[in-house]
């Protein structure tokens, strides 16, 4: 509404400041029968008459004698385009005006097409003899036209009108705004709101995330985490302090899955857990990316089993102590208030990295689902803390999987993004299969706050 508003208004106030001043000459000739006024005998003769007189102003004949007598460069229809002529009924007034760039030329021009009328008026349309009832000839009195008031014109302009086209403009801008916003919110099916999400997700929205997490590193190269990640995703992760195994997941590919993962096992190892973070997306390089890890793309994550293995597929993500520097007007981080949910007891945690690649293509993937599933456990078994897993997006057999086994899910959206369909579809599948028997929403967009579930 404000963009077409604002158009509105800036294509108003070009048009005002690139249109010239109009200047209008105006006068008044009284026209009648016998050198007095039209005197109707029945009904409306004397607007017929004042009709039929103003036809005969705004005449070929009349515009033409006007452009020779003045030396006008126009031709007689463009002429007549700039004269105007009113009556009001009952009345024996014309009421010629005359529009010009120029004043003064306005004002010579309707005077000479005043003087003109009235001369052709006296010459063509004089007294005429007429046969009496008697045989005796008797005259019909003429008809007659007098210039009462001489041309003349205002100082002023009368257009353009910069206050009232602008006001108008704005009103047509903002109704038309309004009509469009309307329009857009019937035809969008994108979601913008809690309210939306929990509707269409059917579940409840634990936490909103800043937009920014999609463009920075959750560890930066200083391998120190970013402040004002930790804070935003901090009630993520108390609601989480008690679920291990957290799955995490989408509708849609870009939705911002991988950067929740990875700052909220950033988080979680700030709080003192140790985290490991499995990328069972095609895409492990993300991971990679917001972690602030070398990977190389000629070695995507494949199947590992046993201790040795698992030891030398996972890597260690740098974290040397207390977070990263402050953006300009943030607020000091106290690393103690972020609290520990007692496994740590309050020492700095870890956070691993483990890619594994399920190459799905066409739908159809190279490492069988039971293999991950399998990995998943055994992590449970031999680690502490969380297993936080960067699943494909739904309706990946790899997903479905996972979620099978998950204490946790979470389903990201992206707020006017992610679309009521998109959301539906996630929620009849996830219904329709009874998986997970528990999961949350995580919105990222502009409205970053958190909401208790």
């Amino acid at each position: 509404m404000v963009l077409v508003t604002a158009a509105a208004l800036a294509a108003a106030a070009v048009a005002t400041l690139t249109q010239h001043n109009v200047y209008r000459a105006s006068t008044k000739i009284v026209v009648g029968q016998g050198g007095g006024i039209f005197e109707p005998q029945f009904g409306n003769a004397v607007q017929q008459a004042t009709q039929t007189m103003s036809s005969l102003l705004k005449s070929d004949i009349v515009a033409t004698t006007v452009i020779r007598e003045l030396g006008l460069q126009e031709t007689p229809r463009n002429l007549l385009k700039h004269v105007n002529v009113a009556s009001t009924p009952d009345s024996s007034v014309l009421q010629v005006t005359f529009d010009s760039r120029d004043r003064g030329e306005a004002v010579r021009t309707l005077d000479k097409v005043a003087s003109v009328f009235t001369t052709l008026v006296r010459r063509k349309l004089r007294s005429q003899p007429a046969p009496a009832p008697s045989g005796q000839s008797a005259s019909v009195p003429g008809v007659t036209a007098t210039v009462f008031d001489p041309a003349h014109a205002d100082a002023n302009p009368v257009a353009p009108h910069p206050a009232r086209t602008l006001l108008l403009s704005g009103i047509i801008g903002l109704v038309l705004g309004i009509v469009l916003a309307l329009l857009r919110d019937t035809l969008d099916e994108r979601m913008r709101g809690r309210e939306e999400m929990e509707e269409y997700f059917g579940a409840p929205v634990i936490a909103t995330l800043p937009n920014n997490m999609l463009d920075r590193r959750a560890v930066e190269n200083t391998h120190r985490p970013v402040s004002s990640f930790v804070h935003a995703i901090e009630p993520l992760r108390l609601q989480l302090a008690r679920e291990r195994l957290i799955v995490i997941t989408s509708g849609e590919a870009h939705e911002g899955k991988s950067a929740v993962a990875s700052n909220l096992s950033v988080a979680l190892a700030v709080a003192g857990d140790d985290v490991i973070c499995v990328g069972a997306d095609s895409n492990g390089q993300r991971l990679a990316h917001y972690f602030d890890l070398q990977q190389d793309d000629d070695s995507p994550g494949r199947p590992v089993s046993g201790q040795g293995e698992l030891a030398r597929a996972l890597q260690d993500v740098r974290l040397d102590g207390g977070i990263g520097e402050r953006p300009a007007g943030e607020a000091e981080v106290d690393n103690s208030a972020l609290g520990t949910n007692g496994r740590g007891r309050g020492r700095a945690g870890r956070v691993r990295l483990l890619v594994w690649s399920a190459r799905e293509a066409a739908g159809d993937e190279t490492v069988p689902h039971g293999s991950l599933n399998d990995l998943v456990e055994e992590l449970l078994e031999s680690e502490r803390g969380y297993i936080v897993v960067d699943a494909p997006p739904l309706p990946s057999g790899t997903t479905l999987a996972l979620l099978s086994v998950a204490t946790e899910a979470i389903i990201v959206a992206r707020e006017e993004q992610t679309t009521k369909e998109q959301a539906t579809f996630v929620r009849e599948t996830l219904e329709r299969l009874q998986l997970p028997p528990n999961y949350a929403i995580v919105t990222v967009g502009r409205s970053a706050r958190a909401f208790a579930r």
